[in-house]
């Protein structure tokens, strides 16, 4: 199995400790449970910017609640979407490691007020731990998929330096946990599958099945590390008998049961993904939007421009990086929408996404005799990831990025194939490349924080 190299080992140390400064850096400059405006949404009453009582991070108000939940009673809550507060607990359906690690970490630093500036600082940098992991994980994923290691250096980078991610590890939220492991049951994945004697596929395969059960014990997308994990028992099977790759799913499924049955016994769901949607009614509805596209005589389908111009045109920028409620942009205003072209920096990195992609396809189309078995799995993960993210906006429109992000270890492996070709597999000139694109448009971004999320804070003045 590949092993890296010296300088592959100090550029790992290096990249996952910038991605934590980043990380830590998004969390110093956003507001932690502090209300404001948001000026890309609409108050349906005034016609003026909406109200709300959390300008920060989405979703943070409610995953710390679910902390506070289990730091006062000591066990994990139930979502009742019949609540009057329902808006403030609608994330207590999730799978519970990440929150009681991060009790157990509030704990231990003596934090014990959710509403308290420290306490959002103490559980923020905790994960900007898990995104440095999560980097790691995205290193060897790569490594041990494509056996290149200045594939690997490529790849991480896009991953540690993206915007997008790094404002996910500065904030409180599962996400990064379930990337991380996700990663990880990649990484272990294709370490098996490159493996030269059955004791070593079997040590991976453990490790894999391990890390794919936590990952359903951080969020119900976990399931994408399942996936991950049986494509991997496919290719094994000519060589592995058929007890040992069920007794590592078992592994897996092991792990997962206790969640899944106390879902099934709470919910009748082992997901819970019925009572989800039932809290969910209140988010914007696809229905309502193609209805909203056809009323306004718009040419073309309805339905296309809904997948085209919103879920696909609000994907793609925030994946880079939209923040606070989606609400500041990567353009001269900090908004969604300006009279200005305002998506200059959306339009080259997604170009120079795109030519990656592009670049990949022509390589496999060439190659994919050649590619490692590993490399097909994780673009197994990837289309997975994409599935449940269309079909989560089959119903709701949720076009934010980061729902793509669990298949980061993915997607680094596509664009660092995609970057090396087009730079004739030298590795400075795309290592270079993507360090100060999307390094430098991480760095630009935090610049524009403090004084967006300020003019939100102060009603727009």
């Amino acid at each position: 199995m590949t092993a890296p190299s010296k300088f592959a080992k100090i550029f790992l140390v290096v990249l996952a400790c910038l991605h934590l400064v980043l990380a830590a850096a998004f969390a110093m400059e956003t507001p932690y449970r502090k209300g404001g405006i948001l000026l890309s949404q609409r108050d349906p009453i005034t016609g003026g910017p909406a109200h709300s009582i959390d300008i920060g991070a989405p979703d943070e108000r409610q995953h710390a609640n679910y902390i506070r939940f289990v730091l006062k009673n000591h066990a994990l809550p139930v979502l009742n979407i019949d609540a009057k507060d329902l808006g403030e607990e609608y994330e207590s359906h999730q799978p519970p490691l990440y929150y009681v690690a991060t009790a157990v970490v509030a704990t231990v630093t003596g934090q014990s007020d959710v509403e308290s500036q420290s306490f959002g600082q103490v559980a923020r940098i905790f994960n900007c731990l898990i995104g440095a992991f999560g980097v790691v994980g995205v290193f060897f994923a790569i490594l041990w998929s494509t056996k290149r290691e200045d594939l690997a250096m490529v790849g991480t980078a896009f991953a540690g330096l993206l915007p997008m991610n790094c404002a996910l590890s500065g904030a409180i939220s599962n996400d990064p946990l379930l990337m991380a492991l996700i990663s990880w049951t990649l990484a272990f994945c294709a370490k098996a599958l490159g493996a030269e004697d059955d004791g070593a596929t079997k040590k991976s395969m453990i490790w894999a099945a391990i890390f794919a059960g936590l990952a359903c014990l951080t969020k119900s997308s976990g399931l994408i590390a399942i996936a991950g994990l049986g494509i991997t028992v496919l290719y094994l099977r000519p060589k592995v008998p058929i007890t040992k790759l069920a007794g590592w799913f078992l592994i897996a499924c092991l792990i997962a049961l206790p969640v899944w049955l106390r879902n099934q016994m709470l919910y009748g769901d082992p997901l819970a993904q019925k009572v989800f949607k039932a809290a969910f009614t209140g988010s914007p509805q696809k229905s309502a939007i193609v209805a909203g596209i056809e009323a306004s005589g718009a040419p073309g389908s309805p339905e296309v421009q809904y997948w085209m111009n919103w879920v696909g045109y609000w994907a793609a920028r925030s994946y880079i990086g939209a923040f606070g409620y989606m609400d500041i942009w990567l353009n001269a205003k900090g908004r969604a929408n300006v009279t200005s072209d305002p998506n200059t920096f959306y339009k080259v990195l997604l170009a120079l996404i795109a030519i990656a992609k592009l670049s990949f396809l022509v390589f496999l189309r060439n190659k994919w005799k050649e590619v490692p078995k590993a490399v097909f799995v994780a673009l197994a993960m990837a289309i997975v990831t994409l599935l449940v993210f269309v079909g989560f906006n089959m119903t709701y429109f949720q076009a934010q990025g980061r729902y793509l992000l669990p298949a980061v270890a993915p997607a680094g492996i596509v664009l660092a194939i995609g970057w090396m070709s087009l730079c004739k597999q030298k590795l400075p000139f795309a290592l270079t490349l993507v360090v100060l694109v999307f390094g430098g448009t991480t760095i630009y971004a935090l610049s524009q924080l403090s004084g967006e999320f300020a003019l939100r804070l102060n009603g727009g003045m």
